[in-house]
């Protein structure tokens, strides 16, 4: 038994090495391969591209990206992103995917794993390229005349700008406008912020930009630091996300020495009363003429009057006795700013004397002189013309007569005015004042020609034009009462006086001119704004075919001529009330008014024509005939 039993050990032992040295053999007849790595690679892959791989593993693989890049890099399996993806031996695609996010300053680069036979090796490094920073920065166009020029709707900007990239900010100060400026335009492809700008540029009101963003910025001076002699700095652009990544654009500004400008009437017209006349609308209104000086500080205006020794001569005088009549008060200056458009006013006292002359003188700082007297000799002294800007009149004192309708009087060719205090014929005839009466027409002693009397006159008496009576078979002038007043008449082309008298004694005298030649001033005629009109020709006429047409008329003939279209052709006409065109003419042929003093003229017509316009004073006297001619 015990024999037995160490057979059947014996034999399932035999029996296990056997099929130990089976299992073995069959072992060695399935060994795998050595893993065929495929050879590593480099590339560089543009935001949101991919890169594929492809790899023949000859054993089961896995594939891996760092999950410290997965913000940047993964693997694309099919719709998902992984960062490991596994697969069997044989050809495999490995795609790679690069994020979208723009980076300008990071490199980024990932590594791609290859593991298969307990091995691992890199077989790819992909670098995700950085995106390079755009910048663009144009300033604005300037028309002809040096100002800005506006955008359309097709850009949807307010302002033009030029094609091409500027090379720097030249700030400058078109006509009309208030300070130095240049609007600009910036686009970039980052998130922008301007980070510097010179201490005499203004903060703008728009300081950032988004990425693909067209930004318009207006640069301006900053008023209170303007350079005296011009600058050059730099305006600094940077990146929101990294401060280092700067843009500099040189910004210039020019001298601010020379920037001189004056706005003022170049008549200012002031009555006894000290009221300023309105050329607009015809009449006297109490108050002042304004005006604006523009410069650096230091600006000064001067009055210069004119003055008469008692010899009747005529001169110029910068003393204060002498320009105390004229009354200029300037705005405070603002301590502020370095320029500033500083408003004044002119106006005067009332006048209890002569009529008088002044002119108003505005310097620059730089030419600014201490004593107003050095500003002239015998007349304003040529470096200074340019700087008259205004000559002021004040009308005299109008003593005890006057003229009932000034404006009147203009129409029917009458020109009344007071004659100066040191007139010979005061002295002559035993009078305080003197007047001046000049008729041109047959009928300008109409009514318009009254005059009213301070004191009521008891008689009259006729003199020459040497203060010689005039006996009755000599006399021509007479005078006639009226309700209101008086009227003198003169039966002939000469010139006399009459002095008025009651009680008291002599109360003024007149000197009387018949002349039809005389030149009694009134609106000159012509174009309102000459130097604008377009399309338009205004002409006298003095003889021909016209003239002997209208002449009887005892008015002004002018020819105004359109040519196609025609703009700014208002004109400067004799005091009228009312207009009318001749027959036919009113179909096409209309006015507008402007005023008293200003008409426009309409031709409608779709073809040629030609009509006449008249114009009439109160009493429907004619005061100008206008030929009308269309040529189309």
């Amino acid at each position: 038994m015990k024999r037995h039993y160490l057979h059947l050990v014996m034999s399932l032992l035999a029996g296990a090495c056997l099929a130990a040295a089976s299992c073995s053999d069959s072992d060695e007849d399935t060994k795998l391969p050595s893993p065929n790595f495929p050879e590593a690679v480099s590339a560089t892959i543009e935001a949101g591209g991919t890169y594929t791989l492809e790899i023949e593993p000859n054993q089961n693989w896995e594939v891996s990206v760092p999950t410290a890049t997965a913000a940047w890099f993964w693997i694309q399996d099919e719709t998902q992103k992984v960062w490991t993806l596994r697969g069997s031996a044989g050809a495999s695609r490995i795609v790679i995917g690069v994020a979208e996010l723009d980076e300008f300053d990071d490199t980024r680069v990932c590594e791609v794993t290859l593991k298969m036979g307990g091995q691992s090796k890199v077989i790819a490094t992909i670098t995700r390229g950085t995106l390079e920073r755009g910048f663009s920065l144009r300033t604005c166009k300037l028309d002809q005349y040096g100002d800005f020029e506006y955008g359309d709707s097709e850009t949807g900007l307010t302002y033009s700008y030029n094609e091409g990239e500027a090379e720097s900010i030249d700030l400058t100060w078109p006509e009309g406008r208030t300070d130095f400026s240049m609007p600009i335009l910036v686009e970039a492809n980052y998130d922008w912020a301007i980070n510097q700008l010179p201490e005499w540029v203004s903060t703008p009101s728009v300081t950032v930009g988004k990425p693909g963003t067209k930004v318009e910025i207006r640069i301006q001076g900053n008023p209170s630091a303007y350079p005296l002699d011009g600058a050059q700095d730099k305006l600094v652009f940077i990146d929101k996300n990294n401060l280092d990544a700067k843009v500099e654009i040189p910004v210039t500004i020019p001298s601010c020495r020379d920037i001189f400008d004056v706005t003022l009437d170049k008549e200012l017209k002031f009555n006894a009363a000290a009221e300023i006349y309105n050329s607009m609308n015809g009449d006297w209104s109490p108050g002042t003429a304004r005006g604006s000086v523009k410069g650096i500080r230091g600006a000064r205006i001067y009055v210069i009057a004119e003055v008469t020794d008692r010899w009747g001569n005529t001169g110029l005088s910068g003393d204060e006795a002498d320009t105390k009549w004229v009354i200029v008060e300037e705005s405070a200056w603002d301590e502020e700013l370095v320029i500033m458009d500083r408003g004044f006013t002119v106006g005067t006292e009332v006048n209890q004397g002569d009529a008088r002359t002044a002119r108003i003188i505005v310097l620059p700082a730089s030419m600014a002189v201490s004593d107003p007297n050095e500003l002239f000799d015998y007349d304003i002294k040529e470096e200074y013309q340019p700087y008259v800007f205004a000559t002021l009149t004040q009308q005299a004192s109008p003593g005890p007569i006057q003229a009932a309708n000034p404006e009147g009087m203009a129409e029917i060719g009458t020109l009344f005015e007071k004659l100066p205090s040191t007139h010979w014929s005061l002295r002559e005839l035993e009078v305080d004042d003197a007047y001046k009466l000049t008729y041109t027409k047959a009928w300008s002693n109409d009514p318009e020609a009254t005059l009213t009397f301070e004191r009521d006159f008891t008689g009259y008496k006729c003199y020459d034009a040497d203060c010689q009576p005039l006996s009755d078979e000599q006399n021509w002038l007479s005078v006639r009462r009226v309700e209101g007043g008086a009227i003198i008449d003169m039966d002939r082309e000469d010139e006399g006086y009459i002095v008025f008298y009651d009680a008291e004694g002599n109360i003024a005298a007149v000197n009387c001119l018949y002349d039809p030649n005389a030149d009694i001033g009134g609106t000159d005629i012509g174009f309102a704004y000459p130097e604008y009109v377009t399309g338009a020709t205004l002409e006298e006429i003095t003889s021909g075919e016209y003239y002997e047409q209208y002449a009887e008329y005892g008015a002004p003939i002018y020819h105004l001529t359109y040519e196609g279209e025609t703009t700014n052709a208002v004109m400067n006409v004799p005091t009228y009330s009312s207009f009318m065109a001749q027959g036919d003419a009113e179909s096409w042929l209309t006015a507008e008014s402007y005023g008293p003093t200003q008409i426009y003229v309409n031709m409608d017509s779709q073809t040629a024509a030609e009509g006449v316009m008249f114009l009439y004073g109160a009493n429907w006297n004619v005061v100008m005939v206008i030929i009308c001619t269309l040529n189309i």
